[in-house]
């Protein structure tokens, strides 16, 4: 793929994006060109078991069972689904030990290393598939979504959501009780600062280490190891291992990186605004940490968004992401995909076809949140959060289009970078020092980046002559 291209696929799309849900939001719903079939494309049906693969989560799996299951057994009843559920930790392990096993795998998504998935050949090349159902998937979907899986001009994957981006969660009923107003909407909101928000978590933090406590902020953004760095305005990955999906160095010993995870530690130990280890561990047990009422801001990927459908206790809101030196983020676009060793991929396609659909998709998100993918799907969801959130669709707009900004917007590095599983890993198990305050940052950053360095490097050995060619 030539590096004109890469960045194409990468970076492309951002504008395309923001511009569609704008459209999508107002009077043009409803436009978009050639759509698929009301059927979803299942006319003719199929026959035989499609093994569906999904991790386990409380609104993905409602949905599953309440919207696409139904569907299925109405619209394809000779199609027998038979939908696997796996804790989330394990959903790509279980992918990789059913490829190893040539155990039949007709549907997997919900995220993973998809440039990974590609170089190891797992994926089935969709663009056949496509073409015969004559299926402008360009004018389908919101614009750029199918680029970002699109290699060598072939599709491996169908847009299943978008996060757009990440995203500021508050609890709106411990915002009016501390007397604060919204956090700002507008990512171009200059006076919305990270240290207006450290104030804010300061104003809204009580009892902290209590029983009874609750806490300002959870500064939880996955991946840490990138987003806090993009917040200081640097990055902890060089240009190459965007382009290149492998690079043999990184740029975590850097000063962005330890004003970010300074700041991080400082949330916990000095400002006590924030849950230490143990008692985050501690509200987890309770159910979704931010669910329990216990923390007023938190800030994590859009999947915010579809978790927050399960908030019936208080009153919440969405607003930007405060900004250090940035508000970059990251963008998390997934993808059904069907296994290049599946065993009834016709019958899979015309499930994929389904759960692709805009009658799916639409009673999906109104459900659950979720962002969907088809343009017409679109009004349906920024109703539904308007609706219980209690903001206005124009506000719900602004927060939603202005994360996925093509200057602050970033498509996911565990979706690009080649075992992104092993750089994560090794982060995670070195952030304890820093987060139980082992560690002071100004040493822990340049001993962990060397460590990552060498894991980095250790990748681009194993992979740096083995990039496949189609």
């Amino acid at each position: 793929m030539s590096q004109t291209s890469r960045r194409h696929v990468l970076f492309g799309a951002g504008a395309a994006i923001a511009g569609g849900v704008l459209a999508a939001c107002g009077s043009e719903v409803g436009g978009g060109g050639a759509a698929a079939p009301a059927s979803g494309g299942t006319s003719g049906g199929g026959t035989g078991q499609v093994n569906w693969l999904v991790r386990s989560g409380k609104e993905e799996n409602g949905g599953q069972e309440k919207v696409f299951e139904p569907m299925l057994k109405e619209k394809l009843p000779k199609i027998k689904v038979e939908r696997i559920v796996v804790p989330s930790d394990q959903y790509i392990p279980k992918i990789n030990s059913m490829a190893a096993a040539n155990e039949t795998l007709e549907i997997w998504g919900f995220g993973g290393n998809y440039y990974d998935y590609w170089w190891r050949k797992l994926p089935q090349d969709l663009t056949s598939y496509i073409t015969a159902d004559k299926w402008d998937v360009n004018a389908y979907f919101q614009p750029g979504l199918m680029d970002r899986y699109k290699i060598n001009n072939k599709y491996y994957g169908v847009s299943q959501l978008s996060t757009f981006g990440s995203v500021l969660l508050y609890n709106k009923d411990l915002l009016d009780k501390a007397g604060l107003k919204a956090p700002p909407v507008d990512w171009n909101d200059a006076s919305w600062t990270m240290d207006k928000a450290l104030e804010y978590a300061t104003k809204l933090t009580k009892d902290p280490g209590t029983p009874n406590g609750t806490f300002g902020i959870s500064l939880d953004l996955w991946a840490k190891m990138t987003s806090l760095p993009y917040l200081w305005g640097g990055d902890s990955w060089t240009k190459e291992h965007y382009s290149d999906f492998i690079s043999p160095k990184t740029n975590f010993n850097s000063e962005p990186v330890l004003q970010a995870h300074t700041f991080l530690q400082d949330l916990i130990y000095k400002h006590k605004v924030m849950p230490d280890p143990a008692t985050a561990k501690s509200l987890g047990q309770l159910g979704n940490p931010f669910q329990t009422g216990k923390i007023a801001m938190a800030l994590d990927g859009g999947w915010l968004y579809w978790t927050s459908s399960a908030i019936k206790d208080f009153k919440f809101g969405f607003a930007a992401l405060p900004t250090a030196k940035s508000n970059k983020n990251i963008n998390f676009n997934d993808f059904w995909i069907m296994g290049r060793w599946a065993k009834n991929k016709d019958a899979a396609w015309q499930v994929m076809r389904l759960l692709s659909s805009e009658e799916a998709t639409t009673k999906y998100a109104e459900m659950t949140f979720t962002p969907p993918t088809p343009r017409k799907s679109l009004d349906a969801f920024t109703k539904a959060l308007a609706k219980a959130s209690g903001q206005s669709l124009e506000d719900v707009n602004k927060v939603l289009t202005g994360a996925i900004d093509p200057k602050r917007s970033q498509e996911s590095p565990d979706h690009l970078f080649l075992q992104h599983p092993k750089l994560d890993t090794t982060y995670s198990q070195e952030l304890d020092a820093l987060t139980n305050n082992k560690e002071k940052a100004a040493d822990w950053v340049p001993r962990v980046g060397k460590i990552m360095d060498e894991t980095a490097k250790a990748i681009y050995d194993q992979f740096k002559d083995s990039r496949p060619k189609d």
